[in-house]
């Protein structure tokens, strides 16, 4: 059974933060205390990815520990070459003497473990090998499932396939004297072709994954369900789960007069959103305007949420083809969002069921944060049907469509009509999206706390955002909400790219009863544009 993960964020700044092999060395040490055999700990991953350096701090961390680097159980260089194999195909390397030596860790008996020469491409050498109580294999192929009944903690480190180059290219020709061109080669092949065959599905299985950022600085993504479940107060003075539950407010994009993304009012918007009690925000949305925005812009989006957002930031990534969908996972991941939407391919509307699963199913393959699949079928022209909903393994479903039969079908259902947030939550969903949360952001913390305390105070919330959805309707609400956030924010802009366009209405008024008993809970927030019943006279 593959174990569910905690995906997690770091408690404080960058600078504050413990270094990840401390962290891990604590977890190990306590997750291992009182076992009598060796402890086998696999650090695997693509290369290029720091597996080493971190396998060596790793061992400095836990005292009485061994590194067995696994790149010395090659075959011979001529052998590989001959059958045009590189070192992350199984065929490549020594399994069997490999499973001998790890099966000798664990009984505690040394051995002699082969050295490597990369000048005559043999394993020629031994060197002693006694085990420690605590052994960490160091490899790509460490993971691999040949080694998984033998292992008692694997660790997945992972990177964007840049970083994985740059690594290639300073170490392969720094300390190997290969070519520019065949690292390239080696690249393609090892770290694209077969990694992704052979080593990839490791993730699923691995207890920790991290991440290495293009600066090598190394961060925890996700740890086992289990795993941090048992050791969450160890975990805690650095981790904290990220809960994607609740509210999850799609956040408008402002632009300036001259069509560019004004950065400010950006800002001043996530610091009203947070100090109104908002946990999570998604950056790229639909009501972020995504579809006018180029690669490098929805990117600064994600690091400027990711720097003035102290919550939980979800990016939505899908594009209208594979490559830029996996590519903008890729940024999410590496500019540290929380989980990531994906939509549909869009444009060839009406696609094959069975190509979408396959879209979905690759798209979500690439990606170690939560995926949550977007169905906004009236804009793609591709729902999300049953079908692909169970032949896809994904965190959940944000539903544009509000259609609430889908529930059953996913993991976590996610609504995105204003109108239907008590009944599918009555339904069991997990949260709701709204665009009007970014004017009335109280109001729909209102809600996220009432639908957790019974019915009737959720229905007369509910209630209230019925009366706000009728004034501001979904047809042209981006505009709208961005006249309203302009009162709310003094001098937000209003500005759209097109095709859209400015909203004629911007003295747009919201009358409550005075006894209303949520306008006392969002009163201040809109300034003005929000108001009481009073008299017309």
């Amino acid at each position: 059974m593959i174990p569910v993960k905690t995906h997690v964020r770091y408690r404080g700044g960058i600078r504050t933060r413990r270094p990840a092999e401390k962290i891990l060395a604590a977890l190990i040490s306590e997750r291992f205390r009182g076992q009598e055999r060796p402890v086998v700990i696999a650090v695997g991953g693509p290369g290029g990815t720091g597996k080493t350096a971190f396998s060596r701090r790793l061992a400095g961390q836990l005292g009485d520990s061994t590194v067995l680097h696994l790149d010395h159980y090659k075959t011979p260089r001529a052998e590989r070459e001959s059958r045009k194999l590189l070192g992350s195909h199984p065929a490549a390397n020594r399994l069997r003497t490999i499973r001998a030596h790890v099966q000798n860790i664990r009984d505690g008996r040394p051995f002699d473990a082969p050295v490597y020469d990369d000048r005559t491409g043999r394993a020629d050498g031994t060197v002693p090998f006694t085990p420690g109580r605590i052994n960490i294999l160091d490899g790509e192929i460490s993971v691999y499932r040949q080694f998984r009944d033998l292992v008692d903690f694997a660790v997945f480190i992972d990177s964007d396939w840049k970083t994985q180059l740059n690594t290639r290219l300073f170490r392969d020709i720094g300390e190997r004297g290969y070519s520019r061109e065949k690292v390239i080669h080696v690249f393609l092949q090892s770290n694209l072709r077969d990694f992704i065959r052979y080593g990839a599905e490791a993730k699923k299985w691995a207890d920790v994954h991290l991440y290495c950022n293009s600066d090598y600085n190394l961060r925890i993504e996700s740890v086992s369900r289990d795993l941090y479940a048992d050791f969450e107060d160890l975990l805690a003075t650095d981790l904290a789960a990220v809960d994607i539950s609740g509210l999850i407010l799609p956040v408008l994009t402002p632009f300036n007069a001259s069509g560019e993304i004004d950065q400010k009012y950006f800002i001043e918007h996530l610091e009203f959103l947070a100090k109104a009690g908002v946990g999570r925000v998604l950056v790229n949305g639909t009501t972020g305007e995504f579809f006018s925005l180029d690669s490098g812009e929805r990117r600064l989006l994600l690091r400027l949420a990711r720097t003035y957002f102290p919550g939980v930031i979800l990016f939505q990534a899908g594009t209208e083809s594979l490559i830029r969908t996996k590519a903008e996972i890729r940024w999410a991941e590496e500019d540290g969002a929380d989980g990531v939407l994906v939509l549909p391919p869009y444009y060839f509307a009406g696609a094959p069921e069975s190509g979408l699963v396959r879209y979905f199913e690759e798209a979500a393959a690439c990606s170690s944060l939560p995926v949550i699949l977007y169905n906004f079928p009236k804009h793609t022209g591709n729902p999300l049907t049953p079908g692909i909903l169970n032949s896809v393994p994904h965190f959940g479903m944000k539903d544009s469509s509000a259609r609430l039969d889908l529930i059953p079908h996913t993991p976590r259902y996610f609504v995105g009509g204003d109108t239907h947030i008590l009944e599918a939550c009555m339904r069991g969903a997990a949260g709701f999206v709204s665009a009007r949360a970014n004017v009335l952001p109280e109001l729909f913390v209102a809600m996220e706390a009432a639908a957790g305390s019974g019915p009737d105070r959720a229905a007369a919330v509910q209630e209230t955002i019925n009366r706000v959805c009728r004034v501001i309707e979904s047809g042209d609400s981006i505009p709208r909400l961005k006249a309203l956030m302009n009162r709310i924010v003094p001098g937000y802009p209003c500005h759209l790219r097109p095709p859209l366009t400015a909203c004629d209405d911007t003295e747009i008024r919201l009358d409550f009863p005075a006894d209303d008993p949520v306008f006392a809970a969002f009163q201040s927030c809109g300034k003005g544009v929000l108001c009481q019943e009073s008299d017309p006279n």
